[in-house]
């Protein structure tokens, strides 16, 4: 079972789930309305616009091996404030930019902008699993990501607010929120520094079988959930005609049902074990994005967005779980890395296979929507693989270890 009340009570916990607020506040200003930005005001076509999405999550593939590298050999607090304090001088350098129109420019700087969050998330997760025991662990991470969400909840509607006025002060917000952020990680307790010995020879990669499958399953996760960033809001803006300036509230249903959801929903799944909470997750991701093909207005995609949100609430803190009970000591921040790694090809390719998917069937919304929910299936299906290559591992050294 599931503990919370300890983890409140984490200072450390607490202090890196705050900065991971302030980053989110951010974030969440500015993604939902980015892609919208490319594709109606510079009048990018929409595959391109995925390729953009695409070569930023590839950028982010490489920094994430980094990230979790240098999270083990310098510690985590050395780089979540290098990657926090990076991010104030790309987002300041992209509002640049806009005020002198160099908008290829621009596009280059978004895509490099996936540095900073690369290097913070392996950092983060691995903290958290460094000041958790495991009974306490799955608690800690879903603290994280209630107050990373109230931030997911206050971005949205603070980006739908400003963008009438410019997308420039979205930037502006971002990097107001790099300061606060790196302001707070001053404050993180420093934890394991790894020792590297004469047996690393790459010191950078991880190869365990388990961490590979498991890496599958989550890439399909994320495959699908990345249609969040581009496929969604452009669909909601060129097939369902919302209005731009109620997009925000869509997405802020997203952070409010992660900030209400999130603690009772992982509790009580908690008594199915690590895995089963993993598949309801991939199951409910697979039904949100699968229902899209049916909501015509505001309130559907809000429906849409609670049923998705579910499908979050259940999967992420579970990866991270999951990642932190296989990986062996002073290796955590190498194997979030390597996740993270997986997570990003996903998150690369998502938004291309998405976008590509819709212009290829011409926008029809049930054509679209079933193939991509098709990526949850997929997910759960190898999770089931993963379960069984975990049980005979453990069967085969003799320890029992449940998941």
């Amino acid at each position: 079972m599931v503990s919370f009340s300890g983890d409140i009570k984490n200072k450390q916990v607490i202090i890196v789930s705050l900065s991971s607020m302030m980053r989110s506040i951010g974030m969440g200003a500015s993604w939902p309305f980015m892609a919208i930005f490319l594709s109606v005001y510079i009048h990018l076509a929409i595959y391109i616009v995925g390729l953009i999405f695409t070569l930023l999550s590839l950028m982010s593939m490489f920094f994430s091996i980094l990230g979790g590298y240098l999270a083990d050999l310098k510690g985590r607090k050395f780089t979540l404030f290098l990657g926090s304090i990076s991010s104030i001088f790309i987002y300041l350098s992209i509002a640049v930019t806009f005020i002198y129109k160099l908008y290829p420019l621009t596009i280059i700087l978004f895509i490099f902008s996936s540095f900073s969050g690369s290097l913070i998330y392996p950092s983060a997760t691995a903290l958290i699993a460094d000041v958790t025991d495991t009974g306490r662990r799955e608690g800690g991470y879903s603290i994280y990501r209630i107050l990373s969400n109230i931030g997911w909840s206050v971005g949205p509607l603070i980006g739908s607010l400003i963008y009438s006025y410019g997308i420039i002060y979205i930037f502006y917000v971002l990097s107001i929120a790099g300061i606060f952020e790196t302001v707070i990680v001053l404050f993180i307790r420093e934890h394991n520094i790894m020792k590297t010995g004469k047996g690393n020879k790459n010191p950078f990669f991880v190869y365990d079988k388990l961490l590979f499958v498991f890496s599958i399953a989550t890439f399909f996760i994320i495959l699908l959930s990345s249609q969040f960033s581009v496929s969604l809001p452009l669909y909601s803006e060129l097939v369902i005609k919302i209005n731009i300036d109620d997009l925000g509230y869509i997405y802020a249903i997203n952070g409010l049902v992660v900030v209400l959801g999130q603690y009772p929903l992982i509790k009580f799944f908690s008594r199915f074990g690590d895995i089963n909470t993993f598949i309801f997750g991939a199951l409910f991701y697979a039904l949100g994005y699968f229902i899209i093909a049916f909501s015509y207005n505001m309130y559907g995609l809000m429906f849409d967005m609670v049923i998705i949100t579910v499908g979050e609430n259940l999967t992420t803190p579970t990866i991270n779980t999951v990642i932190s009970k296989i990986a062996p000591a002073g290796r955590t921040g190498r194997y979030m890395g390597f996740n993270a790694m997986f997570n990003s090809i996903g998150r690369a390719f998502g938004p291309s296979i998405g976008t590509y998917i819709m212009y290829t069937f011409h926008y029809n919304g049930l054509i679209t929507w079933s193939l991509i929910a098709v990526f949850g299936i997929f997910s759960a299906f190898v999770i089931l693989i993963f379960l069984n290559n975990y049980k005979a591992s453990n069967q085969y050294l003799g320890v029992d270890k449940k998941l």
